[in-house]
């Protein structure tokens, strides 16, 4: 292969990993840019494209906290300058936030409502919880949505060892973390057409 192939063929596997999200960044500051080349790093080094329900991306260093709408927001805090896999825990996250909107079934309401059946009681204060009841049912299915796509991109002991590390939602990561857990997760997570597996892949990583 000649070196001008391989140049070629550099350039273009750049660009279509560029292709699958925009990325801007709030003042083009150093931290910015560095969590936005992680970001375009990560999505071109693991298999996540089929987990990117928005393409449209935010690097603000003066955004609190990551978050997913209006349009989905990272962060400079030191734990993602730390920690590319904190940022792409972080960043599916906030993917998954997304996914619940676009494609979670029922009403708002409704969605809340069949978690809380089989979750009746949660702790929903900072920083057990999201800081309301209705935002903490529907973070036990988002973190445990995270939980199973980390588990399958650097291994179940991995995955749980970084979210137990994290310093939110501590009740939430404590529960959708218990295995006893699990079945009804999984049910939830299929009656609220929510799946992101095939169901083999699904049985691979329990």
């Amino acid at each position: 292969m000649t070196k001008e192939v391989i140049f070629v063929f550099l350039t273009m596997v750049s660009f279509l990993s560029d292709a699958k999200i925009s990325i801007k960044m709030a003042n083009d500051s150093e931290k910015e840019v560095e969590i936005k080349n992680t970001i375009h790093a990560l999505v071109g080094e693991y298999d996540i494209e089929h987990w990117i329900y928005t393409k449209d991306i935010l690097v603000n260093e003066s955004a609190r906290v990551p978050h997913s709408h209006p349009i989905l927001t990272m962060n400079t805090a030191d734990a993602y300058l730390k920690s590319d896999m904190k940022v792409l825990s972080t960043f599916l996250h906030e993917q998954f936030h997304w996914h619940v909107v676009l494609n979670g079934k029922g009403t708002i309401d409704e969605f809340q409502g069949a978690i809380k059946k089989e979750f009746p009681k949660v702790e929903y204060q900072r920083p057990l919880g999201s800081g309301t009841e209705g935002g903490t049912l529907s973070h036990l299915l988002v973190c445990y949505l995270e939980y199973r796509a980390m588990s399958s991109l650097i291994g179940e002991s991995s995955a749980r060892e970084l979210l137990q590390g994290n310093p939110y939602y501590t009740w939430i990561y404590k529960t959708i973390l218990d295995k006893e857990n699990h079945p009804k997760l999984d049910r939830l997570i299929e009656e609220l057409n929510l799946t992101i597996f095939t169901k083999d892949k699904a049985a691979a990583n329990s």
